[in-house]
Order: C-alpha cells, then sequence, then structure tokens
C-alpha cells in the first residue's frame, strides 16, 4: 500500500518542468497579446491621420473653389510671408452659392457681398488655418492679408514644410496650349502686359505684397506637403483647380 501511494504523487522536477512550460507559453501569449494592441494603436492612429488630412485637402479644396478676385489689393490666391492667403467668399446656409444665377424675385441670399481672408501655414511643425470675420470692407480684408491676427487652428500635426506653386497659361484666349508651374513672388508670376518694360517688370517684382496684389488668379495651385514622421514620411503634393480662373 505505500508504494502504491508513492507512485501516485508528482515529482519536483516535474513540477518544475510544467512550471516552466506555462511560462514559456503564458510569455508568448503576452507578445502575441502585445503585437495584436500595437498594431490595433498603430491601425486606430494611421486612421486618425488618414481622416484629418482628408478633411484638411477637402477644406483647402473648398476655400481654393470659392477664391475671388476684388481687383488691386485684394488677389484671389497669394503668397505672403511663406503662408498661402485666399479671398473667399463665406459658406453660404442650406449649400447656397452665391455665383449660381438668381432671379429678381429670389435675390441674393443674405450678406452675400461679404468676403473673408483665409490663411493656410505651417507653424511649430503642423499645417494650420485662420479664417477672418467676413465683411464687406475692402481695408478690413487687405489689413488681414497684410497683418493676419485670425487665431491659427491646427489642421494636421507633423508638417515641416510647405511648398506652393501657380499654373499659369502661356497666352490667353485661344493661345492658352500651354503653361507652366511658376513660384509665386518671382518675376513669371507677374501678370503679363503688352507695353512691359524691364523697369516696369523690376517694379514688379521688387516685393511680394506688390507682386500679388497685382498678379491675376492661376489657373491651378499646387501644395507640396513635407511630413517629419510616421504615418506620412516623406512629400504629399496635391494640384487644385480653379474653377472659372483663366
Amino acid at each position: 500500500m505505500a508504494r502504491q501511494a508513492g507512485a501516485s504523487g508528482f515529482t519536483l522536477i516535474e513540477l518544475l518542468v510544467a512550471v516552466t512550460i506555462l511560462a514559456v507559453v503564458a510569455a508568448l501569449g503576452w507578445r502575441g497579446l502585445d503585437a495584436v494592441a500595437r498594431s490595433r494603436d498603430d491601425a486606430s492612429s494611421a486612421f486618425t491621420a488618414s481622416s484629418r488630412l482628408a478633411d484638411g485637402m477637402q477644406q483647402l479644396g473648398d476655400d481654393l473653389r470659392h477664391a475671388t478676385s476684388e481687383g488691386a489689393g485684394l488677389p484671389a490666391v497669394s503668397l505672403l510671408g511663406g503662408g498661402l492667403f485666399i479671398v473667399r467668399r463665406p459658406a453660404q446656409p442650406l449649400g447656397g452659392d452665391v455665383r449660381t444665377d438668381v432671379s429678381a424675385d429670389v435675390g441674393l441670399p443674405p450678406n452675400a457681398g461679404e468676403l473673408q481672408v483665409v490663411r493656410w501655414t505651417v507653424q511649430d511643425g503642423a499645417l494650420k488655418r485662420s479664417a477672418s470675420a467676413p465683411t464687406e470692407s475692402r481695408a478690413t480684408l487687405q489689413a488681414a492679408l497684410q497683418n493676419p491676427v485670425a487665431p491659427l487652428l491646427t489642421i494636421l500635426p507633423g508638417v515641416t514644410t510647405m511648398q506652393i506653386q501657380f499654373y499659369r497659361y502661356a497666352g490667353i484666349g485661344l493661345l492658352q496650349q500651354s503653361g507652366a508651374w511658376v513660384n509665386p513672388g518671382t518675376a513669371a508670376n507677374a501678370p503679363a502686359t503688352a507695353s512691359a518694360t524691364p523697369a516696369t517688370a523690376a517694379s514688379a517684382a521688387a516685393t511680394a505684397i506688390t507682386l500679388a496684389s497685382s498678379a491675376m488668379t492661376p489657373a491651378a495651385v499646387r501644395v507640396r506637403l513635407q511630413f517629419a514622421d510616421r504615418p506620412f514620411a516623406g512629400e504629399l503634393q496635391r494640384d487644385f483647380l480653379l474653377d472659372d480662373h483663366e
């Protein structure tokens, strides 16, 4: 009886082996769960960043789509101090658009003559946007261009630089067969005239503000964003066509 009772138990070595196996299985399981959790967090971060990027590009496209030139001093788009400035019509309620033709009975929607200055810039490693209050005052709009005070809203973090180019056709009317991307703030961005002389060209390129105030609205705007780190390491380029321009 004593021999049978002793044979039914476990030795210390067997217990140690069993504990070791359980520890190895637990470690492998923890590593697997940790990898799954990390992958889930990375996917969630990438999805959030992609959503913010899509929303930001949609907002930028909406700003450019509603850009309007109001003559000298209020260009539709301009590059001043490293920021992209857009003079645009404010958003209309219920999807209204003041550019559409309206009958005399209906008339224009309220505040149809108001405009605002939108600014896109990169500061503190993030793409940011600001919008001035809608107004009909040209002086207020020009002040918003030259000295923007509207608070900046972070659109997309992780952006180091933003580069802007304008697309301009080589001719006018039926001669618009070709064109080129030009850098804002250069002589190539100035409006071409039949009586242009070297003196007037040099005067037009003297300052970016003077040039932007007189330049014609480009046919398209190219935006290049340089990202610092994941999930958008590298460069992103987007081209925006400006409706009904050139």
